[in-house]
């Protein structure tokens, strides 16, 4: 039985499955033993055979119940014909969208077959673990990306896409029909090389104003799963939606294996009395807890358990892994799940 798909499809398990967001990464000396063989972060990720192993490095490691695709939301910019570059400590930069070709360009980009090295990892992992494991797949969502692609790197006010969003710029509009089709087409292309799970990351959904967000945050997302849902209705969708948790009724409205990950802003009382009445939940232990570990996490992740006992959950972050993070803690909180759950 594979725990988390039971949990994504509303049925509780004896205990929560886990596994954490960015749970493949800086914090483990496994990976950052293998970064250092290879130039480019980018190149990282389209590296079939270190992209594998990294994958599964944390499986290795601990009693998780899933793997994650080891890569990264931008590698649909990178093939759509956008210079992508992470830079250290201060990460993505991206070329400017200043071709007026770049359009007409990307819609000519064979996109499955761009990200082809992707996709075999996806059927690498999915080979090598058991059913047990659940193997997920992943996209930004057209909002997150877009962010980085119209502010050319991560923003910290974002005023020129909500510049752009305001004045129904072209470029906005066009960015974002671009990526609507192209997350879609890539989250479909996971499922059919063996993701059993598919997560939309919006991370930066919060930035769009109020006014907007049924346009640029609802309806794309709406879209993109019912486009999903044409030839795979039961793969579980989970829509992680940063600081929006008041918008999951209007997505998840007439669709089913639809769950929602939440972020550590939000109190357990909401996860437990709004967001768990609609659908599966994942999250919400902070990731700076994490990193605290010791009797805080204890403390934090006790109330958790004891808030969702036997309902339907996914143990998890409210945002990825901190770097700094110690693997003692990781380890430490995976044994707290599998062992405290039962008490």
């Amino acid at each position: 039985m594979n725990g988390i798909i039971n949990a994504l499809h509303g049925k509780p398990d004896s205990e929560p499955p886990i596994w954490l967001m960015r749970q493949a990464g800086r914090y483990l000396p496994e990976y950052r033993a293998l970064r250092k063989k290879i130039p480019t972060f980018m190149e990282l990720c389209f590296h079939e055979d270190y992209a594998t192993e990294i994958t599964l490095q944390p499986l290795r490691r601990f009693e998780f119940d899933a793997a994650i695709l080891f890569s990264d939301i931008l590698v649909i910019p990178h093939v759509l014909g956008q210079t992508v570059h992470f830079i250290e400590k201060q990460g993505p930069v991206l070329s400017s969208l200043d071709d007026p070709h770049f359009f007409d360009k990307a819609k000519d980009v064979n996109l499955k077959q761009s990200l082809e090295t992707p996709l075999k990892i996806l059927r690498n992992v999915r080979k090598v673990l058991p059913s047990t494991k659940a193997v997920f797949g992943f996209a930004g969502s057209p909002w997150t990306i877009a962010t980085y692609m119209l502010e050319q790197g991560k923003s910290t006010d974002f005023k020129k896409i909500t510049n752009l969003l305001e004045i129904k710029s072209s470029l906005f509009i066009q960015t974002m029909a671009l990526l609507e089709e192209s997350v879609g087409t890539f989250l479909i292309a996971q499922i059919e090389a063996g993701a059993d799970v598919i997560q939309i990351f919006d991370t930066w959904a919060k930035v769009v104003p109020k006014a907007h967000q049924e346009n640029w945050i609802v309806a794309p997302i709406r879209r993109i799963i019912t486009r999903i849902r044409i030839d795979y209705p039961d793969t579980p969708i989970i829509y992680y939606g940063r600081g929006v948790c008041d918008l999951y009724r209007q997505i998840i409205k007439g669709f089913s294996n639809v769950a929602f990950g939440v972020d550590e802003t939000v109190p357990i009382s909401v996860m437990k009395n709004q967001i768990q009445k609609l659908a599966s939940i994942q999250g919400n232990l902070s990731p700076q807890v994490l990193l605290e570990g010791g009797v805080q996490m204890k403390k934090n992740v006790e109330a958790l358990l004891q808030a969702f006992r036997g309902s339907p959950y996914v143990f998890n972050l409210g945002h990825g892994i901190v770097p700094q993070t110690p693997v003692d803690h990781v380890a430490q909180l995976v044994d707290l799940v599998k062992g405290g759950f039962q008490k």
